[in-house]
């Protein structure tokens, strides 16, 4: 990608040690970009020209000052970084395209959480608007590429205990590797006022379902044999195995929107900020 341009002090990463944390501090390292990147966990390593803040920002906005701020954890964080710093004149966050697929979900849980991120982006779009900032949020369809997302590699895991894997719909899926996202940030800070906006992005792909399970099964060296069942029976089967206390984290709007496409027309993003994101390849 292009030279960053020149900042003139560090940037500040909320979310650092996240799924995509990691590759931007990668490219930034490259780029001798200094970093100040908050996390609630430790980092595994410290790469040069980076200061660590171990702090949960749900309890508290990010203790240190800087004017370009990247926010790759909950949008609600950097909105309160922002309402807590006076001095910031440029953001670049990640949201969620689940704003498209979530909103009338079945879960009453999802449809809370989906429509507190909504007003979330009105929020920071606004205060943006109202304070001159240059903004930029970022809406992926499923992240995956660092070995502890919770989309793809969560899949892998479920996978890896059984012979037989079920599925009861075909809905198509555009999986957006951790890395891509990175260096669409870096784009983005290379353009400038040019990459304002909210944007979806999804990955350089469009496969059903069942053929993205395959694929994960594949990079991991499985192949179980998958049988496709009808909804009714599989959410019946979960409602079960919660009573028995397994596959909690599971619940039956996911396996409803496995007949769901979630995929979106991200041509704006690849004619305006140059997204050219790889195919799946797990």
């Amino acid at each position: 990608m292009a030279q960053l341009p020149e900042l003139g002090a560090p940037v500040l990463v909320l979310g650092a040690s996240g799924v995509v944390g990691g590759y931007l501090l990668d490219l930034f390292a490259e780029q001798g970009v200094s970093v100040l990147a908050v996390s609630r966990r430790p980092p595994e390593r410290a790469r040069p020209g980076e200061i660590w803040f171990q702090q949960d920002l749900a309890v508290s906005p990010a203790p240190v000052s800087a004017s370009v701020v990247i926010s790759l954890g909950p949008l609600l964080f950097a909105e309160q970084y922002l309402r807590e710093n006076s001095q910031v004149g440029r953001l670049v966050a990640l949201s969620s395209a689940s704003t498209h697929f979530k909103l009338d979900s079945p879960d009453p849980a999802e449809r809370t959480l989906i429509a507190g991120l909504l007003a979330t982006e009105e929020r920071v779009s606004k205060l943006c608007r109202d304070r001159s900032i240059n903004v930029t949020i970022l809406k992926p369809t499923m992240i995956y590429g660092a070995g502890d997302d919770r989309n793809v590699s969560y899949l892998a895991r479920l996978m890896g205990r059984f012979s037989m894997v079920p599925y009861c719909g075909r809905g198509l899926r555009q999986p957006v590797h951790a890395q891509d996202l990175a260096d669409l940030i870096g784009r983005c800070l290379v353009l400038g006022k040019r990459s304002n906006g909210s944007w979806l992005v999804g990955g350089g792909e469009t496969l059903e379902y069942p053929t993205m399970l395959r694929r994960i099964a594949a990079a991991n060296h499985r192949s179980p044999r998958l049988v496709r069942i009808p909804t009714w029976l599989m959410t019946s089967t979960l409602a079960i195995a919660h009573r028995l206390g397994r596959l909690r984290s599971v619940n039956s709007a996911m396996i409803r929107r496995q007949g769901q496409d979630l995929a979106v027309d991200d041509r704006p993003a690849r004619q305006s900020l140059n997204w050219n994101p790889r195919p799946f390849r797990p």
